[in-house]
């Protein structure tokens, strides 16, 4: 399983723009998916990407904790 996500500053013709990343699972893989923002030097693109990485962040934890909680309720009842 893998978890992340993260802000990349791309060069494009000598201007820098700004993308999220996070995982997606695509063909059977996880694979990084590039979302874009903007400018970097916008403000308003470094707050938006701000926004974006906490909401992808937030569902990373939970999914993590929802795969936790499954393995430990598979893990009891295959004790029993």
């Amino acid at each position: 399983m893998q978890l992340g996500c993260g802000l990349r500053v791309k060069p494009v013709k000598a201007r820098e723009y700004l993308y999220v990343w996070h995982y997606e699972s695509r063909v059977g893989r996880r694979r990084p998916v590039y979302e874009y923002i903007g400018p970097a030097a916008d403000p308003e693109s470094r707050r938006r990407a701000a926004e974006v990485l906490e909401s992808y962040a937030r569902k990373a934890i939970e999914a993590a904790r929802r795969r936790v909680e499954s393995s430990k309720t598979g893990a009891v009842t295959a004790s029993r």
